[in-house]
Parts: C-alpha cells; structure tokens; sequence
C-alpha cells in the first residue's frame, strides 16, 4: 500500500513587514495539517536585489519554517498575482497561503492588491492571514 502524497502549501512571500508572521504561520499549519510548504516570492522584473531576496528566504527557511518540509523554494520574476496563479496550476498545490495588510485607500485604489487579484484569479483554495504592521501606514519597509 503506497502512503498519500502530503497536501502542499504554497507560502507566498513578498519579504515586506509581517512576512515573517506569515512564515511562522504558515509553519504551524504545516505541522497541524501535515503540509508541505512550496515557498515562492515574486520579485519585480529586473530586480537588482535578488542576493538580499536569497539570504532573506534563507533566513526565513533556517529560522521560522525549522522542522517543516519544504517542497519547492523559488524566486520568480514577474507580476506577482500572475507568478502565483502559474505556480499554483503547474505545481502540485493544494492551498495558497497570502498575507493581507491594512493599506490607505488611495494605495489600494491605485496599486491594487495582490492578494484581491489572486482571490479572483485563482481556481485552488486561498488562505488570507492578517499581518499586523509594524510600521506606519503607507511606508514600506522590508524586514
């Protein structure tokens, strides 16, 4: 008898305050569930920072996702809903972890949300998690 391949996550990561919330997260899931986690973060076209974006996930997969198996780590370059709901059809996923922050509402009217475009794009199940900022409203910061 040949055991069940385990239900994959897809834990997307945008490297932004509360990624690492997410991350811790999406690790207790994991283990609750008995997930495995695919981890992709999508940076923009000709990112000239994908060294930091390597070490950063690094970290993340050392430190916050310690125990959990990891069936995919992937950097894509793109329009991230777009990179999301391509990975999520081409590999095997079961669910799409996101977290969603509180944004002014002239950000959310002209940046839009990834997390709103995946929710009506995607055709797997999607998990949206609520990140508390740890910095003012409308400022970036990268953990």
């Amino acid at each position: 008898m040949t055991q069940p391949t385990p239900s994959t996550l897809l834990l997307c990561l945008d490297l932004e305050s509360g990624s690492r919330e997410l991350a811790l997260y999406s690790a207790q899931l994991a283990k609750q569930c008995r997930y495995t986690i695919a981890l992709l973060h999508v940076a923009v076209p000709k990112a000239k920072n994908l060294h930091w974006v390597r070490q950063r996930l690094d970290e993340i997969v050392q430190h916050d996702l310690a125990g959990v198996t990891l069936s995919m780590q992937r950097i894509e370059q793109g329009i991230p809903e777009d990179k999301i709901i391509e990975t999520a059809g081409a590999e095997p996923i079961d669910l799409i972890l996101l977290g969603r922050r509180k944004r002014p509402t002239v950000e959310r009217i002209y940046v839009g949300s990834t997390t709103s475009a995946v929710l009506s794009l995607a055709c797997k199940p999607v998990m949206v998690v609520p990140l508390i900022e740890s910095h003012h409203p409308g400022k970036h910061q990268r953990m």
